[in-house]
């Protein structure tokens, strides 16, 4: 299992700053270095937003605001690249990052866990019929609107007519929600164990669209944001020019 939280370290060999700058106070060397970890770190950070833009589909800023840096002192000679690990409501970006990061499959969202009851325990995928926001993703009004109602669940066919519910029986769909506009859809054949195929919402007059499609097998990720690679190259390609800059820099500020 891929940990719930991320930390790439960044290093600076702090004895090969010392060399070029000999005549340098110890409080400049460490200053230098502390600085050239931090450009190093940020440049990374920023190559891993760079990098989510290309290969996500138009990315949320809390997507892109899930990684951060930790800025190295004088006194304390560490930085790194890691990944914020706590959001105040839902999910950190790390728990559904970690499959894009690491591949394999992804952990089940609280709204399929919520919904597993009526799933039988399967994952979901957006329909063709659902609301979705400037970002590609299910509104979350419309997943609150289904789980409240189909959890409160009274009677099945609670505010529907005899005819909508022989019309939506021939379609293998079965009202499950408080409201009639929300149903849940069964492959065909008889018994209780017809597997939960989605949910259907009641949009109008004889019209039915599927807002939820159920998938039995767990969702897979191939690696889309080999995050350790892009710090580390990011790295290397900079290193030289971060302590240099870091090393005139502090030169210069001592000399003043």
């Amino acid at each position: 299992m891929p940990p719930d939280f991320l930390k790439l370290g960044i290093s600076v060999d702090a004895a090969d700053v010392q060399k070029k700058l000999a005549k340098l106070s110890e409080g400049g060397i460490r200053s230098a270095t502390a600085n050239a970890m931090n450009k190093l770190a940020n440049g990374a950070r920023w190559q891993i937003v760079d990098r989510m833009k290309e290969v996500f589909d138009n990315p949320s800023r809390f997507t892109l605001g899930g990684f951060y840096v930790k800025k190295a002192t004088p006194t304390d000679l560490s930085a790194w690249v890691g990944t914020i690990d706590f959001a105040p409501k839902g999910n950190p970006a790390i728990r559904y990052l970690g499959p894009q990061i690491w591949g394999g499959p992804r952990d089940m969202k609280r709204s399929e866990k919520a919904l597993s009851s009526i799933s039988g325990g399967q994952f979901w995928v957006p329909g063709p019929g659902a609301p979705l926001d400037a970002y590609g993703n299910i509104q979350r009004g419309e997943l609150v609107r289904i789980i409240s109602r189909l959890g409160l669940m009274q009677d099945a066919a609670a505010n529907m007519t005899d005819r909508t519910a022989r019309r939506l029986q021939r379609q293998n769909k079965t009202a499950r929600g408080q409201r009639s506009e929300y149903f849940v859809g069964h492959a065909k054949g008889s018994g209780s164990n017809r597997r939960a195929t989605g949910i259907f919402k009641l949009v109008g007059p004889g019209k039915v669209v599927p807002i939820l499609w159920f998938v039995p097998k767990r969702p897979t990720y191939r690696v889309r944001l080999p995050v350790n690679e892009i710090v580390e190259n990011t790295v290397s390609a900079r290193m030289e020019r971060a302590v240099t800059n870091a090393i005139n820099a502090e030169v210069k500020r001592e000399m003043s």
